[in-house]
């Protein structure tokens, strides 16, 4: 456990950032590597078959993310307050309601999976693999939930090495399992995309069993055999609320860059190709400040905890520091170097000049983007996350979608338009979190102390 109460708060940033950056990359490579064993030993159908389940499964796991993210919040308050009782019953509570919900989920997403692929427009001709594909994925979903859990309890606690060090694990099994078990060498079958989803669940399930045993002998709070099992309706009722928006919150902004992606390829597919550099490198500016801004609400859920609101100001102050330089050297490499670095993706020089063109437009959302995420954590740490996701509809759908759509259609800017809504939308975005944080009314929302 690491106390965020007590300290020096640029060491506590450093300490716990840098694992969660890392951590986030290994995901990111999590699921690359897993696309890259089913083109290459299966072929492209497979490869479509497997891509077109990634978003249901995405609006799938939001809903247990976000109840992570809630059980570290309030793991973070309660720990803070050295509450080490209340605490207990965060742990039993959140595990128990948030395990049912993952096994209703996953037994919802079994009997409906073939007529969620048809509303996904799946092709007839992937159809029969996609629905195996995520079949099995569902069906091993407790597993994924019980990672996100116990990295969200760890992170409350100022453990952010632990959840590194688990995903380490499960991404080394899976690179090894997973070609196993689709190509099916000796006396193993051979299992095709099924064994793509089914190398992922062993190589989770493994991490786990290693997870707990590792956990223990460093948090003996999470030691289920001394858990209070007693129901408490009242922390159920927190973690849906807190965690429920942050699920919304995620399927909005996953809305809303489905919507921006109809109005780009209306403008045919260099400027699609264009719109997909661009994205892939915004990705890598914002994992950075994304770390920081996780960071953050961990260390301001327990400060807060402990009622030191000049900490929480001091740690607001200096994690937008952190975040902002990250800006600068994205925003300095991306609008300095865009025609080298669009190179490296495509060889086609339409293509190139339409990503320098967005690159140049979108790259200052960067510095906007840097103050949003800080101050969402700031905010989220508290507990407060319904205004995050009212705030999310405002500036994705209302403002960002609606905006470029009128510049792009009704103007002579065009595929412009869409680029001067990104920036335009942060901006907004950023108004709004600061005069929320500035209100002091997400203060309110501090756990209990009893």
């Amino acid at each position: 456990m690491r106390d965020f109460t007590e300290g020096s708060i640029l060491k506590q940033l450093v300490y716990f950032t840098v694992p969660m950056l890392l951590a986030n990359l290994l995901q990111a490579m999590y699921s690359v590597v897993d696309a890259i064993w089913v083109g290459r030993l299966i072929g492209h159908q497979a490869f479509a078959a497997v891509s077109t389940t990634v978003p249901m499964i995405f609006l799938l796991v939001s809903a247990i993310i976000g109840l992570a993210m809630a059980t570290n919040i309030l793991v973070g308050h309660a720990f803070g307050s050295k509450n080490m009782k209340y605490l207990s019953k965060v742990l039993t509570n959140s595990f128990i309601s948030t395990g049912f919900l993952c096994i209703f989920i996953s037994a919802l997403g079994i009997i409906f999976s073939k007529p969620l692929l048809s509303l996904l427009n799946t092709p007839d001709e992937i159809k029969p693999m996609s629905n195996i594909f995520l079949t099995v994925t569902l069906s091993g979903l407790i597993f994924t939930f019980m990672y996100n859990w116990f990295s969200g309890v760890l992170r409350g606690l100022g453990d952010a090495k632990t959840p590194l060090y688990l995903l380490i694990v499960s991404t080394t099994l899976n690179i090894i399992i997973v070609p196993i078990l689709i190509i099916g060498p000796g006396p193993i079958p051979k299992m095709g995309v099924a064994g793509s989803a089914l190398g992922t669940i062993i190589s989770n399930a493994i991490m786990i069993v290693v997870s707990y045993f590792l956990v223990l002998r460093k948090h003996a709070l999470l030691n289920v055999r001394q858990w209070d099992f007693a129901i408490d309706w009242d922390i159920i009722k927190k973690i849906f609320t807190i965690g429920i928006p942050i699920s919304l919150q995620m399927i909005v902004i996953s809305l809303a860059g489905v919507l921006m992606v109809s109005l780009v390829n209306g403008f045919g597919t260099l400027v699609t190709a264009a719109y997909g550099i661009g994205m892939q490198l915004d990705n890598l500016a914002f994992m950075p400040v994304m770390a920081i801004g996780i960071s953050v609400s961990s260390m301001v859920a327990q400060n807060l905890g402990a009622l030191k609101f000049d900490r929480v100001k001091s740690i607001m102050k200096l994690s937008f520091v952190l975040s902002f330089f990250c800006a600068v050297f994205f925003f300095t490499l991306i609008y300095g170097f865009p025609r080298f670095i669009a190179s490296i993706f495509t060889k086609e020089p339409a293509v190139i000049m339409l990503t320098v063109q967005y690159t140049r437009i979108v790259s200052f959302s960067y510095f906007l983007f840097s103050g949003i995420v800080i101050l969402q954590g700031v905010v989220r740490g508290s507990g407060d996350t319904t205004i995050m996701l009212i705030f999310s509809i405002i500036t994705m759908i209302f403002v960002r979608f609606f905006l470029a759509y009128a510049l792009s259609k009704y103007t002579s800017l065009n595929e412009i338009g869409l680029w001067l809504a990104i920036p335009s939308s942060a901006f907004i975005g950023l108004l709004l979190h600061y005069w929320y944080y500035r209100s002091g009314r997400w203060k309110k929302r501090i756990g209990p102390r009893h």
